[in-house]
């Protein structure tokens, strides 16, 4: 219950639509006023050489003209993309750490992103895990209308490390982070 009430004063004080205050403008992506090009599921994209896999789950009734918040689910060491996205043993209610069931629950105004690590983890050697992510938001906001001012992260354990080396590598890109029991290895 900790980690929903945390998840809730990031996202109420972000001035997403969680929030009852005044937001800034949507900044609407590539991707907004087009057909996508990217569906829920599994998903392959090349980065640094190297083949990368992600979970997107884009919500139901998507509308191309509607600008989407963009939510990044990071897993721990040992843990899986899939174990983010379905929320492992405890089901629904902890995908992407609470995050979809409030989503839901609200306006479904969100596209969730659940990466795979190399090795199940997120060491972020000479930055390949940054660029992987780099890599997803630009395929993301060019395949699907993002609100490009709304773009978060949330991890725990090892992906919380992720999340940590996001904000400090991509401070201008993400509105703010969700650090679960995770520890800044990235040394910023």
């Amino acid at each position: 219950m900790a980690l929903v009430a945390a998840l809730l004063v990031v996202l109420t004080t972000a001035g997403t639509s969680f929030s009852s205050g005044l937001r800034a403008p949507a900044a609407a992506s590539t991707g907004c006023g087009k057909a996508p090009t990217l569906t829920s599921g599994n998903h392959t994209i090349q980065s640094g050489g190297q083949n990368r896999s992600y979970i997107l789950r884009v919500p139901a009734g998507y509308d191309s003209n509607h600008p989407y918040r963009l939510v990044f689910g990071f897993h721990w060491r040992g843990g899986t993309a899939n174990d983010v996205d379905s929320g492992g043993t405890d089901g629904y209610n902890w995908s992407y750490y609470g995050l979809r069931r409030l989503a839901d629950n609200a306006n479904n105004s969100t596209i969730f992103v659940a990466p795979q690590g190399n090795g199940n983890g997120w060491a972020n050697p000479g930055g390949q895990d940054v660029a992987f992510v780099d890599a997803m938001v630009n395929q993301l906001e060019s395949g699907l209308c993002v609100d490009t001012t709304q773009l978060f992260s949330a991890g725990f354990s090892y992906g919380g490390a992720m999340s940590y080396a996001l904000a400090c590598s991509r401070a201008t890109v993400f509105r703010a982070v969700a650090v679960y029991s995770g520890a800044n290895l990235s040394g910023c």
